[in-house]
């Protein structure tokens, strides 16, 4: 079975082509290195298969048991705000699901509330704060609210590694 499969994959930016007609399958077990020059488009490939970027041309399936995500070499925060804040940021689904969960109890809506139940045992959101804790345990991520601008680069790598596994839902 096929993890990933990737069947003429095509990629420019303006006349310049990155890759051309790149056909690949991922399966369990397998082992991928990807080598190349500088420039030439081994990012783009990356951010294309974490659905970060476009293809010109080509088909691109994933199997619905994987989840892909792209750890920047650079990682961008908000370098005024927490390592806690960076990690779940506002538009992070299940922070969504908490808040709306906690919105139905304030305003005793039985309707929105079993709506919220409903949506929070989806997500799993009754044990995200311990897979959280779990996450930063691990990768020994500790004073959660002082801020990123505060980490060298060890530990800022650390945190955006702890972002991306919580993007993905481990």
């Amino acid at each position: 079975m096929h993890y990933l499969s990737a069947e003429g994959l095509t990629k420019s930016y303006g006349i310049t082509p990155l890759f051309n007609n790149i056909s690949f399958h991922i399966s369990e077990g397998d082992k991928i290195g990807l080598i190349a020059r500088n420039g030439i488009g081994k990012s783009t490939l990356l951010k294309i298969l974490a659905g970060n970027e476009t293809l010109d041309e080509g088909k691109l399936w994933i199997s619905k048991d994987v989840s892909v995500a792209l750890f920047e070499q650079d990682p961008v925060f908000d370098e005024d705000k927490s390592i806690l804040d960076n990690v779940l940021y506002e538009a992070h689904p299940v922070i969504q699901v908490i808040r709306n969960y906690e919105k139905a109890l304030e305003v005793e809506d039985s309707t929105a509330l079993a709506e919220a139940f409903q949506q929070m045992d989806d997500v799993d959101g009754w044990s995200f704060d311990s897979k959280i804790n779990q996450i930063f345990a691990k990768l020994n991520i500790e004073q959660h609210h002082q801020k990123v601008s505060t980490r060298s680069g060890g530990q800022r790598k650390r945190v955006a590694l702890a972002r991306t596994l919580i993007d993905i839902g481990f």
